[in-house]
């Protein structure tokens, strides 16, 4: 790109100029910033590194972990891990799955990456990693690549123009989303609370609901997911995904008992320096004791003990929001009572580049008869 174009008003001038030695020294280390850059596929003893780089990082989600890319690993076709090195030192990852779809077309997916350092060059390293994922695509047979990194950075949206990347139709993972900074003392946590907020949580306390945190319980997280899908109509993964999420060492699983019984539970991840609430599922009819605001107070308490910063509530409906965004005002109303204040954090969303145009149109078409 821009340095190709460089290169070629340096050829120019060497060819012109008088002083030819000076600017072949010019040439040389122009020629050695560029091409000291390096991609490659990451091994085992690549572990500890890689997710001690992501830590290093403000953008650094367990989506990129390489537990999280494990975990995957059991769920879909194939993954990658690339590196980048920039004169010997790490630069950016990525960490990207290979994913067949029905009608047996195969995309590939970033989830929340790639990972860049925060002092490097954003456009340079992503577009390195592209060049690799064009070849990766290529060899996959894959119809698109999309990815999501975890940022509002306007400087992605002209790396995205540039690389071919578009806004994807629909956003894989939430584009809006309610994030509290939890360095604060729990009083004060509990004083920025809305007035009800705080009310439910005492109240599930005076109605002796106690909190357990056991990963072994998939059996009553699972009764309790079944209530809660059938009671909202929607459709989340299989036992399968589950069991295997449960068996992470970052993922834990919250349970709200009432009067010898499992009421509500969710499944949270500790990781680098954010507490995130993925899952949650509650039994209807004991809605009156209050048991989620418990169990959201405890995970929030937890998170402090092990000094994490932020807790992410993973999902949250702006107002005035219309699509499919539209089916969380419900639990946004329940979230935002932990913090009213808040403002709402808004990514740019998944982005994708298509290789195959015509495959994608007869997937897409072929989409709306397959039930999914």
């Amino acid at each position: 790109m821009k340095h190709q174009i460089y290169l070629k008003k340096l050829n120019w001038l060497c060819n012109i100029s008088q002083n030819k030695n000076f600017l072949l020294k010019l040439l040389y280390i122009f020629n050695s910033s560029i091409y000291s850059m390096d991609i490659r596929l990451a091994t085992i003893a690549d572990k500890n590194s890689w997710d001690e780089f992501i830590a290093n990082q403000k953008l650094g989600a367990f989506t990129q972990s390489w537990i999280w890319a494990e975990f995957m690993a059991t769920q879909k076709e194939k993954i990658y891990r690339l590196i980048v090195t920039d004169n010997n030192q790490w630069s950016a990852v990525c960490f990207l799955f290979v994913s067949k779809l029905k009608g047996g077309f195969r995309i590939l997916y970033a989830p929340k990456g790639p990972i860049i350092a925060d002092d490097a060059d954003i456009e340079k390293n992503f577009e390195f990693i592209m060049k690799k994922i064009d070849q990766i695509a290529v060899q996959e047979k894959a119809i698109y690549f999309q990815c999501d990194p975890e940022t509002n950075d306007t400087d992605f949206q002209q790396i995205y123009d540039q690389l071919e990347l578009n806004k994807s139709e629909f956003d894989i993972q939430p584009r809006h989303t309610l994030i509290l900074n939890i360095q604060d003392s729990e009083e004060n946590l509990l004083n920025q609370m809305h007035s009800k907020t705080r009310y439910n949580i005492r109240l599930a306390q005076k109605k002796d609901v106690s909190i357990e945190i056991d990963n072994s319980k998939f059996k009553q997280f699972n009764e309790l997911l079944k209530l809660t899908t059938d009671r909202q109509h929607i459709t989340l993964f299989g036992e399968k995904y589950f069991k295997q999420l449960l068996s992470l060492p970052f993922v834990k699983l919250y349970l709200a008992k009432y009067d010898g019984q499992y009421i509500a539970a969710n499944i949270m991840i500790f990781w680098n320096h954010t507490a995130t609430y993925l899952y949650g599922a509650s039994d209807y009819k004991f809605r009156p004791v209050m048991a989620p605001y418990l169990l959201q107070w405890q995970a929030i308490k937890d998170a402090k003990d092990q000094n994490i910063w932020s807790y992410d509530f993973w999902g949250a409906a702006p107002q005035n929001i219309t699509g499919h965004e539209e089916k969380w005002f419900g639990f946004t109303k329940f979230k935002m009572g932990f913090s009213p204040e808040a403002e709402i954090t808004e990514y740019l969303g998944t982005y994708e580049k298509i290789y195959n145009p015509t495959k994608l149109g007869i997937y897409r078409f072929l989409r709306k008869f397959i039930k999914k």
